[in-house]
């Protein structure tokens, strides 16, 4: 299909930020704790089992360059980031499959208004459709990112909605996934841009316990399995923080398929009409 004929399907978002989070606490009122719930769980699966698989394989990246490439400097390699070789792999291997499930469970949320936790494994069925996705947009991401911070930015933005267009039709090829993004992110990047930056304040503040408790243990004699748990435990605000931010992506992208509040026909619908108390503007 020619991209100027998609175009006219996507609408560009030109509701606020503000408006966009109003609406969202208006929906979840009630049952938000139900949905960061589910949204934990799944960031403790893809987080916490490589962390503790870690504990048991802790080979690092650093490791197997200084096995085997030839003339490493022990000095330069030190200096970079040490990160267990179980946690690139387990990232391989199920960041795209539960990418898929986060959208899957946040669109259930929000077009039901009904918190389902099955929903965030229904991915797996299309397992190898989102490992090739993760894949493809990884590397184009990181190529982009390598010629310029900048283009891989914009390529992040461009291919952020590939999997809730996943989610809604798992029919879609890969490509076709990564195109609708692309094309529905045409005009409306520094909008959601604006959006992500107004849920930072709510992630900063949710790594406070983290940074208290990293401070405690740090003077005392504790076990590396001990530090690795109460480090999972500090992730807890952070994950339900990033659970917040979802609602308003997840809600972002229901305004440019359906064309703005008015037109959301949901069980939930009545949290996005325009009729509006003066308080919401």
């Amino acid at each position: 299909m020619n991209e100027n004929n998609n175009l006219k399907r996507y609408f560009i978002v030109k509701e606020s930020p503000l408006r966009i989070i109003s609406k969202c606490r208006r929906h979840s009122k009630g049952t938000l704790m139900g949905f960061l719930g589910g949204i934990c769980l799944i960031y403790a699966i893809v987080n916490w089992i490589p962390e503790l698989m870690s504990i048991a394989v802790p080979v690092t990246n650093i490791d197997i360059m200084m096995n085997y490439v030839r003339d490493a400097d022990p000095s330069v390699l030190n200096m970079l980031p040490s990160t267990p070789m179980v946690v690139y792999i387990y990232a391989l291997m199920f960041s795209g499959v539960f990418n898929l499930g986060e959208c899957l469970y946040s669109l259930t949320y929000i077009r039901n208004r009904k918190v389902e936790y099955r929903a965030a494994f229904e991915g797996f069925p299309y397992y190898i459709k989102t490992l090739g996705l993760f894949v493809l947009q990884t590397v184009i991401v990181a190529f982009w990112t390598l010629l310029f911070i900048i283009p891989g930015i914009i390529a992040a933005l461009n291919f952020s909605q590939s999997y809730y267009i996943l989610a809604d039709d798992p029919s879609k090829g890969i490509t076709e996934a990564l195109g609708g993004s692309k094309v529905m992110m045409y005009g409306n990047k520094m909008t959601y841009v604006r959006l992500i930056l107004y849920y930072l304040p709510y992630i900063l503040i949710s790594y406070i316990p983290a940074y208290i408790l990293a401070d405690a243990s740090s003077g005392m004699d504790l076990s590396g399995t001990a530090l690795t748990v109460i480090g999972m435990i500090a992730e807890l605000p952070v994950f339900a923080a990033c659970g917040y931010m979802r609602l308003g992506q997840t809600v972002f992208y229901e305004l440019m398929i359906n064309r703005g509040f008015a037109d959301f026909k949901y069980a939930g619908q009545d949290a996005f009409r325009e009729l509006e108390n003066i308080n919401e503007r």
